[in-house]
């Protein structure tokens, strides 16, 4: 049960800190608080009672102990400090989780019993030796223990060293406390009651409301040890007691994961489909803004660039006079339309085209319908994070970035065949003119009744050159407009990866962390239920 509870723990941990990344502090702060005690309640144990004696140079820590195992576990003497380093009484089978406490605390000496108890005591060194780190290795215990023994005698039970430097600073931890007063063979009934009732008084000048303090002889110089049953009681107590606290602990688990679920909005096991609702939203704005930048007007834009094109390439002296007049210094001066900047500039002015609302609509509708499915607080904290004109300016931002990255500096190269059109428009330029000389020469051949070759010639010359214009003319605008849509594609890709840098990735980690908090509460279930099952049974 331990093992499932520890499970539990770190489930309920995650789940606080992923809840922390969405939900007021304020808010979570309870269930932090509640899953910090748990684990400090909880520490590195399972179902052993773990108590440890601690106290004064020649109190009887040892003899204690021994009283209690009914054997000599540990060495007593009249030399002070006899126990220089920590002992451990422990089961002879003990848990996994006591076995790492005693590690981490550095309690190498133990002494394993085969009583039907799972008790285990810790004799300490001396508080008051000479040793430094003995309220650290208290403070380090204090989390992980069931109960400290304070171990006092009729002479050291109001040591300034023990209620200013242990007792008064921790007095916020008296729920583990219990309290023996030792050697009380050394005392008649009188000055045993008064004893108590003056340490009792310390006791609660120091912040401990309600201290247990039992009277014990551990050692006595003649008979059998006194008051140890009655602190085998408390210890008893301690055994019920752990085992309520244990209840209480996975229920209040279990109460902390409902409650987390509840105020989250994240239900166990229940995700939102963001990954398929995202891309399809990002799709479909991407695609009105690619129509936007690269739609019906630039590619239009991109036939004229490709018609001019083709005009410098296979239109022959005439046509490559045209173009050349075009693209000349003059031309540029008197703001003639440049093949080479007609498609970019159509392309920029994608700001002044209707869509540009559309597209944010369609991705505003997305994160809405998301965070509306989330529910709760994450849902309510995705509307806020993208509240007001941040979609706008960052889908504005995601088409600047693509233009960059992809410039629609979009002319389409000639074809090869074009080449050969270009030569066969001179040669039939060059009919077309010796058609004219010969006539001019031969005026005889243009009489009545003769056939007018020069005008035959040179009729068909022209109508030759003008067809393979035509053609070459079809061929620019068919290039040009593949040169858009293939740049529609490149610029589409860019504008989506774009759109998820500056969108995409922040939701998708804000809904991973959601689905972390999810996983986090179904295992918190899991653990708990497992934990329930084990302690009372199906």
């Amino acid at each position: 049960m331990a093992v499932d509870l520890e499970r539990a723990l770190d489930a309920l941990d995650l789940a606080v800190a992923r809840a922390a990344t969405f939900v007021d502090p304020a808010t979570i702060e309870p269930y932090a608080r509640t899953a910090a005690w748990a684990r400090r309640r909880l520490g590195f144990l399972g179902e052993t009672v773990v108590v440890a004696l601690a106290g004064g140079t020649g109190v009887g820590k040892s003899s204690l102990l021994n009283a209690i195992a009914g054997e000599q576990v540990a060495a007593v003497g009249t030399m002070r400090p006899t126990t220089s380093a920590p002992l451990a009484w422990i089961p002879a089978t003990p848990e996994p989780g006591l076995v790492r406490l005693l590690d981490e605390l550095g309690v190498e000496r133990r002494v394993g019993h085969v009583l039907d108890s799972e008790l285990a005591i810790l004799d300490l060194p001396d508080f008051d030796s000479l040793e430094t780190d003995h309220r650290a290795r208290v403070e380090a215990l204090l989390p992980r223990v069931d109960a400290i023994v304070w171990v006092v005698d009729p002479e050291k039970y109001n040591d300034r060293m023990l209620h200013e430097g242990y007792l008064r600073p921790l007095a916020s931890y008296q729920d583990q406390f219990l309290f023996v007063l030792n050697q009380v063979d050394r005392l008649n009934s009188d000055d045993v009651s008064a004893v108590l009732g003056d340490f009792a008084g310390s006791l609660r000048a120091d912040g401990i409301d309600q201290p247990q303090v039992v009277a014990v002889a551990a050692a006595p110089p003649a008979g059998l040890p006194l008051g140890v049953e009655v602190l085998l009681g408390h210890l008893a107590d301690r055994f019920r007691a752990k085992q309520t606290a244990i209840g209480k602990l996975l229920a209040d688990i279990r109460q902390v994961g409902r409650e987390l679920a509840e105020v989250t909005g994240v239900r166990p096991g229940v995700g939102v489909g963001f990954d398929d609702r995202w891309a399809n939203a990002r799709t479909d704005a991407t695609r009105v803004l690619a129509d936007l930048v690269a739609g019906p007007e630039t590619a239009q834009a991109a036939e004229r660039a490709g018609l001019m094109t083709a005009r410098r390439h296979a239109s022959g002296p005439v046509g490559m006079a045209v173009a050349a007049a075009r693209r000349s210094p003059v031309a540029r001066a008197v703001g003639v339309e440049q093949e080479s900047r007609i498609v970019d500039e159509h392309a920029r002015h994608w700001a002044e085209r209707p869509g540009f609302e559309a597209a944010v609509g369609t991705l505003s509708s997305a994160v809405a319908d998301l965070s509306f499915a989330a529910g709760g607080a994450f849902g309510a904290d995705i509307r806020r994070s993208f509240a007001g004109d941040r979609l706008e300016r960052e889908v504005r931002g995601s088409v600047e970035a693509a233009l960059a990255a992809e410039p629609p500096a979009i002319v389409p190269g000639p074809r090869r065949w074009w080449t050969t059109v270009s030569i066969a428009q001179w040669v039939l330029a060059l009919v077309v003119l010796g058609s004219v000389v010969w006539g001019w020469a031969r005026p005889d051949l243009l009489q009545r009744g003769a056939w007018p070759w020069p005008i035959i010639v040179g009729l068909a010359a022209a109508v030759t050159s003008l067809g393979l214009a035509r053609l070459a003319a079809w061929s620019g605008r068919r290039a040009g407009l593949s040169s858009v849509l293939d740049y529609r594609t490149r610029f589409a890709a860019a504008l989506g990866d774009a759109i998820d840098r500056r969108l995409g990735r922040e939701l998708r980690s804000r809904f991973r962390e959601r689905a972390e908090l999810g996983g986090a509460l179904a295992e918190l279930a899991i653990e708990t239920e497992q934990a329930r099952t084990r302690r009372e049974g199906p």
